[in-house]
């Protein structure tokens, strides 16, 4: 949008496009009309693509039909008398909305056969225009959402570049008994589902006076939402009769504008008076652009990014392959961008102490960096040396040949020739020394999904056998099944990959709901180091193989799992989003789990969630319960994943009674290479 450049630019400001939605059903749009709003602050405007000519052309149309008793009947598209924009330099900086007086879902034949005329009318000549974004009313009723969501999905067709924004409320109005403040998601659902979770339908979220409860509002947070609609009757006056939001508007704002893409703010009806409060000794200020300034400075008073959404701006939702760390050599990017994590090495150092600590003073340990890349644990190894007062041997083995160059510069210019640089795989490094404390950074966003426990597996043997140590000593998966309809979506339109809902992504998760009762995250396997020398010498019996293990030598490091959860209002599971948490040494411990991480290591920012797709997603009730099995599997050359998920309704007497389950998943044309 060409507004962003009416901002200010400012770091510590977040932007934000505020829109005005023009109600002047006869306003043709113009330069002129975007530089007076931008005038006075406004970013953007909307308005209606055609004016009150069209309008009334149609319902003669219509009125003639009925008088004829016809059921079908043609409408001729727009006259240059009936519209109010054309193609010019102020359409980047334009939303337009579709006519509101149309019903696509209708229960009058007649009326929704005419209506969906007038919209492909509007669309096909909106798009003529370039215009990028088109608002459409809400279905008019909730019973008809299918209707609706048919009428919009042959719309689609027709709209190729353009994205269509459903208009739904945050909430219906309550109607007695039968209200239900997941009703307009309900209806949302059943139209986004219908038009297969296209790319191009977003949503404009209109608000109300009085804001649904918190659980809604993270409903559709996980949605994916490009307008946020404020009309003037959702703002009360303050003690001096100025337009403000209430605190749960404000906290929704600045909950909402961090999404990403960020949604534009429109607001309308600004000349309409403010409704009185009750008690206020100050009558209301009926001045439009008051909204606006209110708004500005909202905008100006947000708190800023915490370390982790800053790190991962421009990542949220975005979707990458895991590693692979043994199969590749990693460039030197990767690297730094790994050592940008303090909290992390700072949690290593700390370990890494208490370990050498726990030794006697007058003995030389012998520390060996296992996977060292560009040698950040090495520089904290020395640091932690020195702090304990211990005499240690410090080694640093890595496979990758250009890595291994730029140790052995560290070496010269920053660790005064004090530590041993080995060119090797871990897994057939040979030293001619036992080694005592073991470290490794080889931890994937799911804990063992980058083979973490073969590789130390493979290096075990050079351990002291007695009382030699690893860093990290343990570390476990977890998971909880979440809605990511923005996610389902991006996996959706990747028609040139057939395996693009069977690969576990790595994924700065944002646009989702945790469906389980409390957010709960459920632990599904652990790995301990260093592992009892009985299996591995049971595991080597098999002998030869890529790593040294044939056909079944990594079977001790197979897992399955199978968790219930407790799901308390309905949604749909779009996947399984994955954690991990590892114990490096004593009480040193690091996690990715949400509510866990700030007590474990908090702003720790090395690891995104993994999420594991849904081929298809699997709707589920209030107060049901989900099954999700999951595997690690392995062969000679490669790890992988399988999952299923069940959906279940609980009945009496601890019976349950299947709703669905998903599709047998599996990664492994996409697994971990060995």
């Amino acid at each position: 949008m060409e507004g962003e450049t009416q901002q200010m630019v400012d770091q510590n400001i977040p932007l934000w496009m505020v829109g005005n939605q023009l109600r002047d059903t006869d306003l043709e749009m113009s330069v002129h009309v975007l530089e007076n709003e931008n005038s006075v602050g406004y970013d953007i405007i909307g308005g209606q693509i055609s004016n009150s000519k069209f309008r009334t052309r149609v319902e003669g149309i219509l009125t003639q039909a009925a008088l004829n008793q016809r059921k079908h009947v043609y409408v001729n598209s727009l006259t240059a008398d009936e519209v109010n924009i054309s193609p010019g330099h102020y359409i980047p900086s334009f939303v337009a909305f579709a006519s509101p007086w149309i019903e696509v879902d209708a229960v009058d034949p007649l009326l929704a056969h005419v209506s969906r005329q007038v919209l492909n009318i509007e669309l096909a000549y909106a798009a003529f225009c370039g215009v990028a974004h088109v608002v459409i009313p809400g279905p008019k009723l909730s019973s008809t959402a299918s209707e609706y969501g048919q009428a919009i999905c042959a719309a689609l067709t027709h709209a190729t570049y353009m994205h269509l924004l459903v208009q739904m409320p945050i909430e219906y109005q309550k109607d007695g008994a039968s209200y239900d403040e997941l009703a307009s998601w309900d209806n949302w659902n059943t139209i986004r589902t219908i038009c297969k979770y296209s790319s191009q339908l977003q949503l404009a979220l209109q608000m109300t006076p009085r804001l649904p409860h918190s659980s809604v509002i993270q409903r559709w947070f996980a949605e994916p939402i490009r307008i946020i609609q404020f009309p003037a009757s959702c703002f009360c006056p303050n003690n001096k009769g100025f337009p403000v939001l209430t605190k749960p508007h404000q906290h929704l704002i600045s909950t909402y504008m961090r999404l990403k893409p960020t949604p534009y703010i429109f607001l309308s009806e600004t000349d309409v008076p403010l409704t009185p409060r009750a008690g206020s000794k100050s009558p209301p200020r009926h001045e439009p652009l008051s909204y606006l300034i209110y708004l500005r400075h909202l905008q100006k008073t947000q708190p800023p990014l915490s370390k982790v959404d800053s790190f991962g701006s421009g990542y949220q939702d975005y979707l990458q392959a895991p590693l692979q760390p043994l199969a590749d050599n990693l460039e030197s990017i990767t690297y730094e961008v790994f050592e940008k994590d303090p909290v992390k090495y700072d949690q290593y150092e700390k370990a890494i102490q208490l370990a050498l600590e726990d030794r006697q003073v007058d003995t030389t340990v012998v520390l060996a960096v296992v996977g060292a890349g560009r040698g950040p644990l090495v520089t904290r190894a020395l640091r932690a040396a020195k702090r304990s007062k211990r005499t240690v041997k410090v080694v640093a083995v890595e496979k990758n040949p250009n890595a291994y160059v730029h140790l052995l510069g560290k070496n010269r210019d920053v660790w005064d020739n004090e530590v041993t640089v080995i060119k090797s795989d871990m897994r057939s490094w040979k030293p001619e020394f036992m080694v005592d404390i073991m470290v490794s950074e080889l931890l994937g966003s799911f804990a063992d999904n980058e083979l973490s426990p073969e590789c130390l597996d493979g290096v075990q043997r050079v351990l002291n056998p007695s009382g030699g140590v690893m860093i990290p000593q343990s570390y476990s998966a977890h998971l909880s099944p979440i809605m990511a309809p923005k996610i389902h979506a991006d996996i959706s339109g990747r028609k040139s990959d057939p395996d693009a809902a069977e690969t576990p992504y790595v994924v700065m998760l944002q646009s989702i709901e945790n469906l389980a009762q409390d957010n709960h995250i459920q632990k599904v396997w652990e790995f301990n180091h260093p592992l009892d020398v009985n299996i591995l010498t049971e595991s080597a019996a098999f002998g030869g193989g890529i790593v040294g293990l044939g056909e079944g030598g990594n079977d001790h490091n197979l897992r399955s799992s199978k968790t219930t959860f407790k799901i308390p209002r309905r949604g749909v599971i779009h996947g399984l989003a994955g954690y991990f948490e590892s114990v490096l040494y004593g009480n040193i411990e690091l996690s990715t789990r949400p509510d866990t991480i700030d007590a474990k290591s908090m702003d720790m920012i090395s690891w995104f969630p993994i999420f594991f797709p849904l081929k298809t997603p699997l709707y589920i009730p209030d107060n049901s319960e989900v099954d999700v099995s999951m595997w690690r599997c392995s062969s000679e050359r490669k790890v992988w994943y399988e999952w299923i998920v069940e959906g279940y309704f609980a009945g009496e007497n601890g019976r349950r009674f299947c709703l669905g389950t998903s599709d047998l998943h599996s990664s492994k044309k996409n697994g971990c290479l060995m």
